[in-house]
């Protein structure tokens, strides 16, 4: 079993409407956690975001590619369902995948340079199917493959990039070191987050992290 790691570049014509209308709002952070094509040919996302959470709210209450949204949390992190109308490439993209042996390991991730991250695991030559039959208009970058082993990378994988980020950081900083030598303001300050943003993203870190681990009784 082997994963690859690629980020997908769509021209810029092969970006819908929704999705150019939600970039122009410039998020810090965008991420998708479960994206599935219907039978009515419509699409249901549910996606993670952090920035202007009320231009989203007026952007999908106005669009009328949307048919339904619901979103929950505020500028720091919120979560959003969307259901909305499948323009051709993603209908094309995801009948695609659901022909394909490969699976995506979530969330696929928005990157800075306006491209998506998304990593499939199965075999070589399912992978060889993922790089060869992207239509045409999506460019394809490949960012690193291996062999998939469950473990501290695929724990790593669930994690947020900012969240990556400020992990990152704060290990570098010492934070995790005994005794602490480093401060969420100082992590903060590192990351030009604010020291409850730090505060809020080490916990849900610890939270991933520790409910990966499986530690069992031991006989008396």
């Amino acid at each position: 079993m082997r994963y690859v790691t690629v980020v997908a570049y769509p021209a810029e014509e092969g970006i819908n409407r929704l999705d150019r209308g939600v970039n122009e709002l410039g998020l810090e952070y965008r991420a998708i956690h479960r994206m599935e094509l219907l039978a009515d040919d419509t699409v249901a996302m549910f996606a993670e975001g952090r920035g202007d959470v009320e231009g989203v709210r007026r952007f999908l209450s106005e669009s009328p590619e949307v048919f339904e949204f619901s979103i929950t949390g505020d500028e720091a992190g919120f979560f959003s369902y969307t259901r909305y109308a499948a323009d051709d490439l993603t209908q094309l993209l995801m009948e695609d995948r659901r022909e394909s042996s490969y699976l995506i390991d979530m969330p696929i991730e928005y990157t800075d340079d306006g491209g998506l991250r998304a990593t499939y695991i199965g075999t070589e030559t399912a992978f060889a199917d993922v790089l060869s039959e992207q239509p045409a208009g999506v460019r394809i970058d490949v960012e690193r493959t291996g062999p998939y082993t469950p473990g501290p990378r695929d724990v790593v994988s669930r994690l947020t990039e900012r969240q990556r980020e400020v992990l990152q950081t704060a290990v570098d900083l010492g934070y995790y070191r005994e005794p602490r030598e480093a401060t969420h303001d100082e992590i903060a300050a590192a990351t030009g987050l604010a020291e409850t943003t730090v505060g809020e993203h080490l916990r849900k870190i610890e939270a991933t992290v520790f409910s990966s681990l499986h530690v069992g009784t031991t006989d008396r």
